[in-house]
């Protein structure tokens, strides 16, 4: 999830219909990993793990992405979702942090569901769930029959998202990695895809955060906050121990680089830190957007319902939703794929 600067963000509070109009990036992994740990099978007798058709294939994943993307195109919402690419060899220790929390996390699990303890089962079920390369393409396959644009990264789709919205393709990076702001997002956008639900409680708002107006607030640069990004610890980078957001940004002020707060606190200088400085200041990105399409509703219903077992109240609702926003093709209506 990368570096947490939620301590020094002052986000505004806004409503779908605030977006109307806009193209929005939006991050598809974190995305898809909110659907897959909460539209879980849950209960006695329940593994706590995806929700499954008939054949045991996982489709949590598909429920999420048909309802909140056919909901922010009911909103006015033009959603373009970015998926990661291959990472950087920096953010190895990273992935093999997660991927060791999730192999502990699933023997307890193997071992709850031995012991038939529902309860454990159910909460460890959101920690064993992954987003696996199939669900990925099945993604993409729902995406481009609902005529929903997406795209691959080179590298991270928070940081490519951020450089296509710096050269405004997009308006905005829905997204609840506080790295886009790391990355030079001009507008980031948490909550956007659970804008509506309920979590502890409490209902869920969009948010947003204007990176401009977080720099003044403070008085840095963007360079500044990405050193305090690296020093309070990102994917490329475990931090340098001691120093969270309020202190980095205090150290940041008075000093004016990591080089100079590390010679002056004595610490050690991060390893490679040019090269992280270059992920976050010029991240890659390979041409431009994709346009949006129009719903493939015979495709859809074949692949959603035939296929895959949905209802058709959930296919009608999705579909209804298009049709209100315009995305649906008419009988004898060309495209630009038939020129």
């Amino acid at each position: 999830m990368g570096c947490n600067l939620r301590d020094l963000a002052s986000p505004t509070a806004i409503e779908m219909r605030d977006l109307a109009g806009e193209r929005i990036a939006v991050d598809a992994f974190l995305t898809a990993y909110q659907f897959i740990t909460s539209l879980r099978a849950r209960g006695d007798g329940k593994d706590g793990t995806y929700l499954r058709d008939s054949s045991g294939r996982p489709v949590s994943h598909l429920m999420g992405f048909l309802d909140r993307s056919s909901a922010l195109i009911e909103a006015g919402i033009d959603p373009v979702f970015i998926f990661d690419g291959r990472p950087h060899e920096l953010k190895s220790d990273t992935l093999a942090g997660r991927k060791e929390r999730r192999e502990d996390a699933r023997q307890k699990w193997e071992a709850a569901i031995e012991a038939e303890d529902w309860q454990a089962a159910d909460k460890l079920g959101a920690q064993v769930v992954s987003y696996t390369r199939e669900m990925v393409q099945e993604t993409q396959q729902l995406l481009d029959l609902l005529g929903i644009a997406w795209i691959e990264a080179p590298m991270e789709a928070e940081g490519a998202a951020s450089v296509w919205c710096r050269l405004g393709q997009v308006s905005g990076v829905a997204s609840q990695d506080w790295d886009v702001l790391l990355y030079g997002g001009p507008v980031m956008i948490r909550n956007l895809t659970s804008h509506g639900t309920r979590r502890f409680g409490r209902s869920v708002t969009a948010e947003r955060i204007v990176l401009d107006e977080l720099l003044e607030s403070h008085g840095i640069t963007h360079e500044q906050l990405v050193d305090l990004g690296i020093m309070v610890g990102t994917d490329f980078h475990p931090g340098i121990r001691g120093i969270g957001p309020k202190t980095g940004l205090k150290l940041i002020k008075e000093h004016g680089t990591i080089e100079a707060i590390c010679e002056a606190k004595e610490k050690e200088l991060p390893e490679r830190l040019d090269e992280i400085r270059e992920l976050f200041l010029n991240h890659p990105i390979q041409g431009d957007l994709p346009p949006s399409g129009m719903v493939d509703e015979e495709a859809l219903r074949g692949f959603l319902i035939d296929e895959r077992e949905f209802s058709e109240r959930r296919v009608t609702r999705a579909l209804d939703r298009m049709k209100a926003a315009g995305r649906m093709r008419q009988k004898g209506q060309s495209t630009l794929f038939d020129f």
